[in-house]
């Protein structure tokens, strides 16, 4: 048989326990040249690749990217066939590709993927099921592919990637016009390696290449940030419908995937944010969890009759309300505070620690007792003495890790917060799965997965804190001068606080006690969605009232977070109008129906971004008592009259309700921001002179 004109380059590095059946599957193929670049192997990889007959050639350890240029200059062949040592090529597979890459007129080729583990376990087959089930199959990579030697040469890959250069090289060459496939017909074997090391590799390696692409196409920033999200959330979905095993599978790609990113976005070199990137970082946080938030129910609502989803959301709201009464406004204390530490604020954290978690915890005890007593709605989930203690776990924890969102603001590292985001999120949903896996159908898997979530949360945001060498200092953290420091500016705060936040967590057990579980189900759902949206404005005020509070307070910060805010609240508003009715839809016709809630709740989420940022404004600057009185009446608009709404016009009525409170709070923030930034001094810089030293922020 003749040499097929194609030179195959194969990058290798410590690949002796595949490399010999991958090369000899090629040697079968008959090439013109078999070309091993070699990355400075330790094992018996030159040895394997010369029994074989391939030149080696040493990359001298610059990475798989330079590896493979470094073997198509080096290629004698005007067609290169780029094959990983993970691949193994059937009889006669490198010809038929051949044949198609001509008569296509094709520029790059891929083989089709059958992928497999190289073992019994479970990572391996995980990895396995991803590929062979996922949209990935149809893209063009360069693990097993035949491309044009001079159209290579000409585009040439990035050597500054150390992974995702096939998704880089694949936008630049659709970009010049160049014709691109993947075979459907001629198919080779693709492998993984069955570790849990292998998957966390490939997750990491993935993550971190989307981020650099990101950072040299920013017009494609929008998909690239969104595709591990995308894909979690319908790689869960087939999971749950085909093989329920696979769920940790993707808890773990969503974390390393946007773990890796975060080392590569939005980090200049002085390791902090900007105020625009840290209020996106703080805006993801919340809502980016909020997508897992919504598998978690949506597989709880699967399982369970809506009448338990109710209770079980009045349980979750009733802990999140004890989180905003014991916080006693030492969150936003932390953000102007802690900047200005010395030791990097290990006394403070650890003080803030203490204090909101024990005061969440006689929160929750407290509210417990009284809704008890009361019997109905929320009340009716503390006759399981279990539902009861995990509620009172899920205060304690949520408030510490609330508490610890607003240290990574501070901190000017909310990306951070997003790591911790998608943990919470993520340990939830496996938690549930594997309760409801194990036959716990009831109320307790619910509570259990929320309150092992936010304790994921807690030791993962400590382990951050140990990592920045700022472990909090709980020697010191336990005595009252800290506690009384944080609690002097943060008391005046509270009542903002409670007044803003509160209403949110009241109305869940209002419809619960007004319409009954099954009604609270699906506000619940509805308000999970909205509240994805509604934290992007509450992030920019946060993060502008951190940079008000610093160092890098200049000219036009107010200006620059509505902006930024309307901006980013507008994009993920469109999102939940056009995905929303979708997503309830799957649910069922029990909460399909409630999709009109939606372009209700909408334009108040936009307004609340001229709020949000007046209320970061007013915090800065210790106008305490008139942000209060906005936010005070904006509550008593949306709960004083909710029950009676809610029996007369339902869930409609009672979405309408806290849409004209925030359309009136906006109204008001609006002429106040205007006013407020007209009395700088000179007139120059469009925002307020600094509090002075002492005064109540």
């Amino acid at each position: 048989m003749s040499d097929l004109r194609v030179s195959v380059v194969v990058p290798a590095r410590n690949a002796a326990a595949w490399l010999g059946e991958c090369l000899e599957s090629i040697d079968r193929q008959h090439p013109h040249e078999m070309i091993v670049i070699d990355g400075c192997s330790t094992d018996d990889t030159i040895r394997i690749a010369r029994s074989f007959g391939a030149r080696v050639i040493s990359d001298e350890g610059r990475g798989l990217p330079a590896a493979r240029m470094l073997g198509v200059r080096n290629a004698s062949s005007d067609v290169v066939a780029l094959i990983d040592a993970d691949v193994v090529l059937p009889s006669g597979s490198l010809e038929r590709l051949l044949d198609e890459f001509e008569s296509g007129g094709f520029d790059g080729l891929q083989f089709g993927l059958a992928s497999e583990a190289d073992g019994p376990g479970y990572w391996g087959a995980a990895l396995a099921w991803h590929h062979n089930h996922s949209r990935v199959r149809t893209w063009f990579g360069v693990c097993a592919t035949l491309m044009r030697r001079d159209v290579l040469l000409a585009m040439g890959f990035d050597d500054s990637f150390r992974s995702g250069e096939d998704i880089e090289l694949r936008i630049r060459l659709e970009q010049a016009g160049h014709r691109l496939g993947v075979s459907r017909s001629t198919v080779v074997r693709h492998r993984f390696a069955d570790t849990f090391d292998c998957a966390r590799d490939q997750w990491l390696q993935d993550g971190a290449g989307m981020a650099r692409t990101i950072r040299k196409h920013p017009a494609r920033a929008g998909w690239l940030l969104a595709l591990p999200l995308l894909a979690s959330v319908r790689g869960v979905g087939l999971s749950l419908a085909r093989a329920p095993r696979y769920v940790p599978y993707w808890v773990g790609f969503l974390l390393y995937n946007y773990r890796a990113m975060f080392g590569e976005i939005l980090r200049p070199a002085n390791r902090t944010l900007s105020v625009g990137g840290n209020a996106a970082w703080l805006a993801a946080a919340r809502a980016a969890p909020m997508a897992v938030g919504f598998l978690f129910w949506a597989l709880a609502a699967l399982v369970l009759p809506p009448a338990q989803i109710g209770l079980g959301s009045a349980v979750v709201s009733a802990a999140l309300l004890t989180v905003q009464l014991g916080m006693l406004g030492v969150g936003p204390a932390t953000l102007t505070l802690l900047p200005a530490e010395a030791d990097g604020g290990r006394r403070l954290i650890a003080t803030s620690l203490l204090t909101v978690g024990t005061f969440s915890l006689v929160a929750a005890g407290v509210l417990a007792s009284v809704t008890h007593s009361l019997g109905s709605g929320v009340g009716e989930a503390w006759n399981e003495p279990l539902v009861t203690v995990l509620f009172l776990v899920t205060a304690l924890c949520a408030a510490c890790a609330y508490q610890l969102d607003h240290v990574g603001v501070a901190q000017e590292r909310a990306d951070r917060t997003l790591v911790r985001g998608l943990m919470q999120s993520g340990v939830q949903l496996a938690f549930l799965a594997g309760a409801f896996a194990v036959g716990i159908h009831e109320l307790t898997a619910v509570v259990g997965a929320v309150a092992a979530g936010a304790l994921a949360s807690v030791l993962l945001g400590l382990h951050q804190l140990g990592r920045a060498m700022v472990s909090p200092d709980w020697r010191h953290g336990l005595r009252p001068g800290p506690a009384l420091r944080l609690l002097k500016p943060g008391l005046p705060n509270h009542a903002l606080m409670l007044a803003d936040r509160a209403p949110g967590y009241l109305l869940p057990l209002i419809v619960a006690t007004a319409l009954g579980p099954a009604a609270t189900a699906s506000w619940f759902i509805v308000w999970m969605m909205a509240s994805a949206v509604f934290f992007v404005p509450q992030s920019a005020g946060l993060s502008l009232q951190t940079a008000l509070a610093g160092t890098r307070s200049k000219p036009g910060l107010v200006g620059s977070a509505i902006r930024a805010s309307l901006l980013l609240t507008l994009a993920a508003g469109l999102v939940l109008i056009v995905a929303g009715p979708f997503l309830l839809r799957v649910l069922g016709p029990q909460y399909a129906s409630a999709w009109v809630l939606l372009p209700i709740l909408l334009p108040a989420l936009l307004l609340s971004c001229v709020t949000q940022v007046y209320y970061g404004l007013c915090r800065a600057r210790g106008r305490l008592v008139e942000s209060t009185t906005v936010a005070a009446l904006a509550a008593i608009l949306a709960v004083v009259p909710a029950a009676a709404v809610a029996q007369q016009y339902g869930l409609t009525g009672v979405s309408a309700l806290w849409s004209v409170a925030q359309a009136t709070a906006a109204l008001i923030a609006a002429l106040r921001i205007v006013a407020l930034t007209r009395v700088a001094p000179a007139g120059a810089s469009g925002e307020l002179p600094s509090a002075a030293p002492g005064h109540p922020s």
